[in-house]
């Protein structure tokens, strides 16, 4: 019976390593997701305003900062890939 739990305590250990390890993969697809939708967005503003765009944004508070962009992103809808 000790050997039944032992293997049912290992294998839930190493479900949970296995688990640690695709949450750190889905973290680094996010970002890589993230980081391809900034490249794309910087493409269609271009670098020189994406830059100023940025620059503003540090200027301002954050709480402000969002609200103009989701108010510009509300008037200028994009479509859905």
């Amino acid at each position: 019976m000790a050997s039944k739990l032992d293997r049912e305590r290992e294998a839930i250990q190493q479900a949970e390593v296995e688990l640690e390890e695709r949450k750190r993969r889905l973290l680094e697809m996010e970002k890589e997701e993230t980081e391809k939708e900034i490249q794309r967005l910087v493409k269609k503003v271009g670098t020189g305003e994406a830059i100023g765009i940025l620059g503003l944004a540090v200027a301002m508070k954050p709480r402000v900062a969002i609200e103009v962009l989701e108010g510009w992103q509300r008037s200028n809808p994009t479509k859905a890939k």
